[in-house]
């Protein structure tokens, strides 16, 4: 699902993110998927998850072919989470 992305100025960016504490859940499988399809609907090139308003210390980037950064060199699809401490 594309997700708005919020904008410099928004109070949500200035939260303290989380990190992630449990791994293999529906819900981080579905944010994960939703910053996949915002990223590629805005020809990005990388995305946070406090960009799309949800205060967790996950981020992906990629770059394969995207006409917003037409000489960037491939970059594999990767997803980046701080993992919490017990």
């Amino acid at each position: 699902m594309i997700r708005e992305v919020i904008r410099m100025g928004d109070a949500r960016l200035l939260q303290k993110a989380a990190p992630v504490e449990r791994f293999g859940t529906p819900e981080l499988a579905a944010l994960i998927g939703d910053m996949r399809d915002t990223m590629a609907h805005l020809n990005g090139a990388g995305l946070a998850a406090p960009q799309i308003g949800v205060a967790l210390r996950v981020a992906i980037f990629g770059v394969k072919s995207n006409p917003r950064y037409p000489d960037a060199e491939e970059v594999r699809r990767t997803v980046w989470h701080e993992v919490g401490h017990h």
